[in-house]
């Protein structure tokens, strides 16, 4: 028969480190081994619960900070309600989360429930079929995995009706409109330069977050999981941040956290730094750089709670909070479609994407495995430079752009272009006459400091005579048209080359990758230049 194969680490038991790949079924028989492992797990902190019978289990998750309650209530099939205790048990000592091991239950329990103990297979097909794609695989392989551990008459029909679920394809991450992203940004970036301090302090940790993690690709559980104790300032000037990595050891419950330091400005340090003192202004004292104290100083009725520091819950209520206290309260954008807390991390890949990092530069910042993983974020990189140029337009136009624009994008302030006022006849009698327009570039200087084309320049005025006006539109809309394009083939090559192994590993391509990337940027602010002035002249499309 087929039996669910496990890996088994023997230093749970106290022993050498030694992984033996094992063949497992369910055997009432083998009851004490079970029970050992059941032991095993209990000593050493992964499960809380006095005996393998009891009703309730749980499995704390110092990663997540949450204690999962796994519940065994169905009794009424008491020989299946066994084994899956014994199937969770060796699952979490194979090295299988808490979070999974209880997902994979509330699947079993709901299937068993369903098909009256495996009895009616006909509820068992209804039941996938009431599911998502991707929820229904997920029930298929855990059932093909339990019912290779426990065996069953039904056994084969049940592979059968798995096997019938097709392979969920997994599309590109949904992320919000790059758009709102962008808008969402420059919220941020105001309320906490111009709010004041009592205003904006139970937000700190919001403003921390977007900071780092839309720059560094960090998962949500790791950027909570930062020390207060995290920042480093080097003999030789530099400032460091010490940043989480979660690091699964195979075939054991452990879930290993190394610390990578990554240079970071001296405006990041600034403000994490003034962020610590807050909180010893406060009279918290914690390790972690998110406790839950400081947390609890905005709650109503805080509630207690075992982990000491910010759960993802609590956050993920906090960035709720942010954006119906600040941004549809302060700012009224109540139609933004809202940023969760891991998309972050997709954005700091295309950050890093379009800055020209090399694909193993982005693969040992994100803590990918395999290279070949971020590729699918690339898919968003020409929708993203779209909503950059138009919200980069929209602030040249509204002229209000001196200190808004993100030099990462999103994330970091950059320096852009200010259009100026508007200018009337009398204006343009002191400037030079060019194409469809004027210059107020200074006579003396004209044309040393001239670029390539007058449209993509903050000294050009578009103000053409009548009778060439629709002409003069055609002129600017070319131009967008031909930068658009050039963006586009350059992201096509960024791709390509990120893409292929054999270009990646080319001895020029970090070069490649930095001089495409510094093109990008200069096509998407000039086409923002322009679209600007069509967005003047209310003939943008």
């Amino acid at each position: 028969m087929n039996n669910l194969e496990l890996n088994i680490s023997q230093d749970l038991f106290g022993n050498a480190n030694v992984n033996v790949v094992e063949q497992v079924y369910y055997d009432d028989t083998e009851k004490e081994r079970y029970l050992n492992t059941f032991s095993a797990l209990k000593e050493n902190g992964y499960i809380a619960a006095d005996f393998f019978n009891d009703h309730v289990w749980i499995m704390p998750c110092p990663i997540k900070a949450n204690d999962f309650k796994l519940v065994f209530d169905i009794e009424i099939f008491w020989e299946l309600n066994q084994a899956v205790k014994a199937f969770i048990t060796l699952r979490r000592s194979s090295g299988v989360s808490p979070h999974k091991c209880y997902d994979e239950l509330q699947l079993l329990k709901k299937t068993i429930r369903a098909s009256n103990g495996f009895k009616k297979l006909d509820r068992l097909k209804q039941t996938m079929m009431s599911m998502s794609a991707p929820r229904a695989y997920c029930l298929s392989n855990v059932l093909k995995n339990f019912i290779s551990f426990f065996s069953c008459d039904q056994g084969k029909e049940i592979l059968g009706i798995c096997n019938t679920v097709p392979f969920a394809i997994h599309g590109n991450r949904d992320l919000p409109h790059f758009h709102d992203v962008l808008i969402f940004n420059d919220i941020v970036n105001n309320f906490f330069q111009t709010k004041p301090a009592e205003m904006t302090l139970k937000f700190k940790p919001i403003m921390i977050w977007w900071l780092i993690t839309t720059i560094i690709p960090q998962r949500p559980t790791e950027f909570l999981l930062m020390n207060k104790d995290c920042l480093e300032h080097r003999q030789d000037g530099s400032m460091w941040l010490k940043v989480p990595r979660i690091k699964t050891e195979n075939d054991t419950p452990d879930r290993v956290i190394r610390y990578d330091s990554i240079q970071i400005d001296r405006k990041t340090y600034e403000i994490i730094s003034s962020y610590k003192s807050k909180l010893t202004e406060l009279g918290i004292q914690d390790d972690y750089l998110f406790p839950r104290a400081f947390y609890q100083l905005f709650r109503k009725s805080p509630k207690r709670q075992a982990f000491n520091r910010v759960t993802l819950y609590n956050f993920d209520l906090l960035l709720q909070e942010f954006y119906t206290e600040v941004v549809e309260g302060v700012y009224l954008e109540k139609s933004l479609e809202k940023v969760k807390l891991g998309d972050t991390r997709h954005f700091a890949i295309i950050n890093m994407f379009l800055q020209g990092f090399n694909m193993l530069s982005i693969a040992r910042m994100a803590g990918h495995d395999v290279i070949a993983t971020q590729e699918n974020y690339y898919s968003h990189s020409e929708h993203f430079s779209q909503s950059y140029v138009y919200i980069l337009a929209q602030h040249i136009l509204e002229r209000k752009i001196s200190d808004t624009i993100p030099e990462g994008f999103i994330g970091w302030r950059r320096d852009a272009y200010d259009r100026g006022k508007i200018y009337n006849d009398q204006d343009t009698l002191k400037m030079l006459k060019v194409d469809y327009g004027y210059c107020k570039e200074k006579i003396e200087i004209f044309p040393t400091s001239c670029v390539e084309d007058c449209r993509q320049c903050n000294h050009y005025v578009f103000k053409p005579d009548i009778d060439k006006y629709e002409q003069g539109i055609k002129w600017l809309q070319d131009n967008s048209d031909f930068l658009n394009q050039r963006i586009k083939e350059i992201l096509s090559i960024m791709k390509e080359q990120c893409s292929s192994s054999l270009l990646s590993s080319h001895p020029g391509s970090e070069e490649i990758l930095k001089t495409n990337s510094m093109n990008l940027v200069k096509y998407m602010n000039q086409k923002a230049m322009v679209d600007s002035k069509l967005m003047e002249e209310d003939r943008y499309d």
